[in-house]
């Protein structure tokens, strides 16, 4: 067993763990695109013959259009909470040992700090992260020590990035650089000193790193949970590097495409300048009174350099912008236009293309992880757009939620440890406080706009009535799903119709042919106003079991039947007495 010293911490920091150059490396291809940075190698590479005036230039005007699709990834998986069967399902009654309001329960989903639930915590922070960098880990910390022995202990999650594991020894111990500081002022200067956590299966302990390199302990605490509270994001196998696991994003197929797109958008931003912009050419005899249209100039020393005026040209221009200016009497008189002034014709189809080009990329690496549907260029529009293959977007999305449950599993199991152990002795007691996380199966991801083209699309190809109900209202529950009112009413209409997708011509057809009943079709005829009459009678109409709604829906196309009955008697008796 190693003994964590401050000797330990300074070795550490000095030599780091092998696997970090590596994990980082794979993180900083995502991360390039994901906070906006500039992509400086990728650049180069494309061009790396031109001068230092014109890269810096093309350095400073570029915008990280990759930024998007993958903001764009992260938003639309954060809606993994807001699946149907998404649920942190917790046990019976509190453990009598527990004081009042300080359950587990309590603290997770209503007090934890910062961002009040773990959830909030799981789609916010850890999400991002995990997408970027799947070799960063999530250290359940205390930052701050009970003031007394009554007050329970408050953990926290800290997410440390692969540039932030320092070392570490699987089963032992971590080495974590953290990204808060210690301010202090030393000489009349402020300083910011490290803090460094390190982590082992029975403690945790804080320390400073002075400004001579040296550290210093300022936290202890003994947990005795029997593990180091630390847990891997997650991600894909990529490869085991000294003894351990190497793991890839789960989105770091959209990688090389969008390479591609930020190479190709400098480019474009190039041709844009010297392609799109209007540039003016002049025919000049007037002389430069500078260079006395030599173009060149000379200093103190005799030295030759280019006329700051005329730029070199020898003539110069009225106009205050930078033209072209060509000698007339060099180009002789039969060459001049009857105009003196125009503009340069330009091509513009080259940047049109580039810009489709770079389009293209974009769509292909959210295509990469069957999210092509995020991308602004409408489906089918081009050659290359494909349908969405629901199954392997569910597969994809499917992987990020279990990649989620399982930290989250993990996270709960040491909080509750942390909290808990001391009051509870019994580890077995201790388990069944924990909560129950389902892996999320029904997604919902799909923008609406493309559900109802799919079902414009089954409706034409005369699919199954019984398919098409059932994606309508897959389509209500996506579009609604923050209104679950009208969900159960939409879902009551769907159950209680039972004609449901049938035209009134052919149910009139079917009652003629004695195919339906009297009832049916009178429901199925007035089933919208009958339900809405039932909520008005019911405020719990929608909740009640299948049968005793469809009762009372019969009930009131009895009425109807019974007044139309009563009233073609009236009128058969009123043509029995004409007669």
């Amino acid at each position: 067993m190693i003994t964590i010293t401050p000797q330990l911490v300074q070795d550490a920091i000095k030599k780091q763990h092998p696997n970090r150059a590596i994990c980082v490396e794979l993180a900083q291809k995502l991360k390039l695109h994901a906070d906006g940075l500039i992509p400086t190698k990728l650049i180069l590479e494309r061009r790396p013959n031109e001068n230092a005036a014109t890269f810096e230039y093309r350095k400073k005007i570029y915008e990280p259009i990759t930024e998007e699709p993958i903001g764009k990834v992260i938003n639309s998986l954060s809606k993994i909470r807001r699946s149907q069967d998404w649920i942190i399902a917790y046990g019976g009654e509190v453990n009598s040992r527990i004081a009042s309001g300080e359950s587990l329960e309590d603290y997770c989903e209503n007090n934890f700090p910062s961002f009040q639930s773990i959830t909030n915590w799981a789609f916010s922070e850890l999400l991002m992260i995990s997408l970027i960098d799947a070799n960063s880990v999530c250290a359940v910390i205390l930052k701050q020590l009970p003031q007394s022995k009554a007050e329970y202990v408050k953990p926290e999650i800290e997410i440390f990035t692969s540039e932030q594991i320092i070392d570490y020894v699987i089963g032992e111990y971590y080495v974590l650089k953290s990204n808060d500081v210690v301010k202090v002022i030393d000489g009349g200067v402020v300083r910011n000193n490290e803090i460094y956590w390190v982590l082992t299966k029975n403690q945790i302990f804080k320390y400073e790193r002075e400004s001579s390199g040296n550290v210093r302990e300022i936290l202890t605490y003994t947990h005795n949970i029997g593990e180091i509270p630390c847990q891997k994001v997650g991600g894909l196998f990529y490869k085991r590097v000294n003894n351990d696991t190497i793991q890839k994003s789960r989105i770091a197929k959209m990688v090389p495409f969008l390479n591609e797109a930020a190479r190709e958008y400098s480019d474009l931003q190039a041709e844009i300048v010297q392609h799109a912009y209007s540039e003016k050419y002049v025919y000049t005899n007037q002389e430069c009174e500078v260079c006395r249209g030599t173009g060149h100039v000379k200093n103190e020393k005799g030295e030759r350099s280019s006329c700051s005026v005329c730029g070199g040209r020898g003539k110069i221009s009225s106009s205050p912008y930078g033209v072209y200016t060509f000698d007339a009497q060099k180009l002789g008189e039969q060459s001049l236009p009857n105009i003196p002034v125009g503009y340069i014709a330009k091509n513009t189809d080259i940047a049109r293309f580039m810009q489709e080009h770079i389009d293209n990329h974009i769509y292909r690496a959210l295509a990469s992880i069957n999210m092509e549907f995020l991308a602004d260029r409408p489906l089918n529009q081009s050659g290359t757009a494909k349908e969405i293959d629901q199954d392997e977007l569910n597969n994809f999305v499917s992987g990020v939620a279990e990649d989620i449950v399982m930290v989250l599993d993990r996270i709960y199991y040491f909080i509750n440890e942390y909290r808990y152990n001391v009051i509870i002795t019994q580890r077995e007691e201790r388990l069944k406080m924990l909560p129950k996380i389902p892996v999320p199966e029904r997604f919902g991801l799909v923008n609406s706009g493309y559900m109802m083209s799919e079902i414009g699309t089954a409706k034409n190809s005369n699919v199954s009535r019984t398919i098409v109900k059932y994606m309508e209202l897959e389509y209500v529950r996506k579009k609604y799903n923050a209104q679950p009112e009208i969900v159960k009413e939409v879902e009551a209409l769907f159950d209680l119709d039972p004609l449901y997708g049938y035209d009134q011509q052919e149910k009139m057809t079917m009652l003629s042919n004695e195919g339906i009943t009297m009832l049916d079709y009178v429901v199925s005829s007035n089933i919208q106003q009958f339900i809405q009459r039932a909520i008005k009678e019911n405020n719990d109409f929608l909740l009640l079991p299948f049968d005793q709604k469809k009762a009372k829906i019969d009930e009131y196309a009895a009425e109807i039947i019974n007044k139309n009955s009563a009233a073609q008697q009236i009128k058969e008796g009123i043509n029995v007495d004409l007669e």
